[in-house]
């Protein structure tokens, strides 16, 4: 009997991700038997796109979406064949962000949620902090407001997707590839261990999201804000 377990899969885009490589995909499909599971797989380029403007990589915001895009129709590619080839396709949709973004569904969502976690004097200072940590630490610091600006995006940006996916799209159960290291901000935990009835608000029905992790480990190494290691956040020496 097929399971009522429906999942919420964000790939990141990192280069150290194990979704750049067929076996870490292989280990997504078959630890979650997606081929007997409604689930979503969300190729998440426009965060990338917001991590490189902060740390620098890329000059313009154009050179980063030209990138961005390559990397992840290649990743999606994977993704697709592995659907195929393990007959989940029937039961899923790999699609990139934008694709969800841009509905005009989700943008209104967007704009409730964003007004009350702004409106919460807990959560804007935590995710102002958050911001302001990740970019003194990598920022090229020649542009701060500006750094800051594509790093608040960033965590707007994946709070309301996370919560849109599985709340209101009901692919309740969230997948991430790893478990952030203990001393890594995360505006989601904060939002739903803390001020869960702010969710409940905008949703109007009881909160179902639940988060598991395709690995157990800790990413190796120091690890900053979005669960991204420092190996992969060095600046240039001439996104995630």
């Amino acid at each position: 009997m097929t399971s009522p377990v429906r999942y919420f899969i964000p790939v990141c885009l990192y280069p150290h991700t194990k979704y750049r490589t067929n076996a870490g995909i292989a280990a997504l499909f078959q630890k979650y038997q997606l081929r007997d599971h409604d689930h979503l797989i969300v190729v998440a380029d426009r965060l990338l796109v917001l991590d490189r403007l902060v740390t620098g990589r890329y000059w313009t915001i154009e050179g980063a979406l030209e990138k961005a895009r390559r990397e992840a129709k290649q990743i999606s590619n994977m993704l697709r064949r592995a659907s195929f080839k393990l007959g989940a396709q029937a039961r899923g949709n790999i699609v990139y962000w934008d694709e969800i973004a841009e509905r005009a569904q989700f943008k209104e969502f967007a704009r409730r949620l964003r007004s009350e976690v702004l409106a919460d004097s807990a959560l804007a200072a935590a995710i102002e902090n958050f911001a302001d940590q990740r970019v003194e630490r990598f920022g090229l610091g020649s542009a701060r407001d500006r750094e800051r600006g594509f790093e608040r995006e960033y965590l707007l940006s994946e709070v309301c997707m996370s919560v849109f996916c599985t709340e209101v799209l009901g692919f309740w159960m969230e997948v991430w590839e790893r478990p952030p290291a203990s001393n890594v901000p995360d505006p989601l935990k904060l939002l739903y261990n803390g001020r869960v009835e702010l969710v409940g608000r905008v949703i109007e029905h009881p909160v179902k999201r639940v988060l598991n992790f395709l690995y157990d480990d800790f990413y190796c190494g120091g690890s900053d804000v979005h669960r991204r290691p420092d190996t992969e956040t060095q600046r240039p020496s001439a996104m995630t």
